[in-house]
C-alpha cells in the first residue's frame, strides 16, 4: 500500500532497509488511538469466536520469526479452528495475518484448509484490504498447498458479520501490483522519485524530511491554492520553482493544454505575494477587486438573527460516530452570545441536537429572513445524519 500511495515512499523505505537512511521516528496521537481501536476489535472478534466453541491458537510476538512460523505451520496442521496473529512466509513475502480460520474444503492439510479474516475499522471496505488478504492468502495456500477460495474482512459494529470476497476476482490486480514493487526495489540502483505531496504524507513517517526537501528545492506545491494539473501545465513550459512563477511575465504569452490563462494567473500572482512575504520578512496581501455574484458578494444581507454553527465529531464512536461538541454564536440585543452543548453519549448527543433545532425554529419566528452559516460540508451533512437518527428537522 506505500507503494501504491507514493512511490517515493518506497524508495525511501527500500535505502533504509539497505542501511542507508535512518527511518526516521513518528507519532501521531491519533493514530496510535485508532491502532488501539483496532486491536481492541481483533480481540472482541476472537472472543466471539471463542464463544462460539470455537479453539484458538494465539501466535505470540510482532515480528515474522522461523519460530512463530513453525507454531502457526504446526496449528494449521493440527486443524486449530482458529489462529490468531498467524505468521506466515514465502519467498520475499511474510505478514501476519489477524485470523486464519478453518474451513472444510480439503487440502494437503487433510479434509480442511484455512481462509484469512481481517479485522478492520472502517465501514467500507478499501483496496489495501483486499491486497493484504490476498497476499495473506498466497502464503496460507503455499502451505496447505490449495489456495483459499475466500477471504474475510469484519467490519465494525455488524455483530462480527463477516464481509466476503472471492479471490480470483482480484487476483491480476494483486500480481500487477506486487510485479510493479518487485520492479521498484529489484534494482540495485533503483530509480530517480521525487517526494511529490500526497494525501498519505499526513501518516507518514518521512513527511519531515520530503517537506524540508520540497522547500529546498521551492517546489512548486509551495504555492497555495495550486493544483497538480497547474502544476504539470507549468513544468512543460519550463517554470519549474515557485520563485520562477513569481517571476513570469504577465499576460502569459501562451495559451494552456489544461485550464484557463486566468487560473494560471491567479497562482502567479498568490507565488508573487509569497515571494514579497519572503523577501521582506512581512505578511503580505492585497485585497481582490470586488465582482458582483462571485465569493463573499454570493452572501445574503446580514440579519439580526443570523447563527453561527460549529460540530465536532468522532467518526469512531459506536457505529455512526457521535457528534460530541454541538456550539453555535449569535447576538441577543446586539450582545455576542455563544452556547455549546456536549454530549458523551446517544443521550446526550439527542438533546443537544434538538435544543439546537429548537432554536432556530423558535428565532425564525422573530427573524424569519436568518441564516445558519457554517464552516463547511460537515455540519449540514451531521444535521442531516441527526435528522434522520432522531425524526427531527427544521
Amino acid at each position: 500500500m506505500g507503494y501504491l500511495n507514493c512511490r517515493h515512499l518506497t524508495q525511501l523505505e527500500h535505502a533504509a532497509a539497505r542501511g542507508e537512511l535512518s527511518r526516521p521516528k513518528f507519532f501521531d496521537p491519533a493514530l496510535e488511538a485508532l491502532w488501539e481501536r483496532g486491536k481492541q476489535h481483533e480481540l472482541a472478534y476472537v472472543d466471539h469466536l471463542r464463544t462460539q466453541g470455537l479453539t484458538c491458537v494465539v501466535i505470540e510476538g510482532l515480528d515474522v520469526s522461523a519460530e512463530a512460523i513453525a507454531q502457526t505451520i504446526a496449528a494449521m496442521r493440527a486443524g486449530v479452528d482458529v489462529i490468531v496473529q498467524g505468521a506466515l512466509r514465502g519467498g520475499s513475502w511474510a505478514g501476519r495475518a489477524d485470523i486464519l480460520q478453518r474451513v472444510k474444503t480439503p487440502s494437503d492439510l487433510g479434509d480442511w484448509s484455512y481462509e484469512a479474516a481481517d479485522t478492520k475499522l472502517a465501514r467500507e471496505t478499501k483496496g489495501g484490504t483486499i491486497l493484504q488478504l490476498c497476499l495473506y492468502s498466497e502464503l496460507i495456500g503455499e502451505v496447505q498447498g490449495a489456495m483459499p477460495v475466500f477471504a474475510h474482512v469484519i467490519p465494525p459494529w455488524t455483530d462480527f458479520e463477516p464481509e466476503r470476497y472471492r479471490l480470483t476476482d482480484f487476483a491480476a490486480y494483486h500480481r500487477q501490483v506486487k510485479k510493479g514493487l518487485l520492479g521498484a526495489i529489484g534494482n540495485e540502483k533503483p530509480g530517480q522519485t521525487y517526494p511529490e505531496p500526497k494525501s498519505n504524507c499526513d501518516i507518514c513517517n518521512w513527511s519531515v524530511r520530503c517537506d524540508k526537501q520540497r522547500r529546498d528545492d521551492d517546489h512548486l506545491c509551495l504555492v497555495a491554492g495550486i493544483s497538480s494539473m497547474q502544476i504539470a501545465e507549468l513544468l512543460n513550459h519550463g517554470v519549474t520553482t515557485a520563485t520562477a512563477l513569481a517571476e513570469l511575465p504577465l499576460p502569459l504569452q501562451w495559451k494552456p493544454e489544461r485550464g484557463s490563462k486566468e487560473s494560471l494567473t491567479r497562482v502567479r500572482e498568490q507565488a508573487r505575494i509569497q515571494f514579497e512575504s519572503k523577501a521582506s520578512g512581512e505578511l503580505r496581501y492585497e485585497l481582490l477587486a470586488p465582482v458582483a455574484g462571485f465569493g463573499l458578494n454570493c452572501l445574503p444581507e446580514p440579519c439580526e438573527g443570523d447563527i453561527f454553527l460549529d460540530f465536532e465529531g468522532d467518526s469512531f464512536v459506536g457505529q455512526h460516530g457521535l457528534e460530541y461538541l454541538l456550539g453555535f454564536y449569535f447576538r441577543e440585543k446586539g450582545e455576542p452570545q455563544y452556547r455549546g452543548f456536549w454530549a458523551l453519549d446517544r443521550a446526550g448527543e439527542k438533546a443537544a441536537f434538538e435544543t439546537f433545532i429548537d432554536f432556530v425554529l423558535e428565532r425564525k419566528k422573530v427573524f424569519p429572513p436568518l441564516h445558519v452559516y457554517h464552516y463547511g460540508g460537515y455540519e449540514p451533512g451531521a444535521l442531516k445524519r441527526l435528522m434522520g437518527r432522531y425524526g427531527r428537522s427544521i
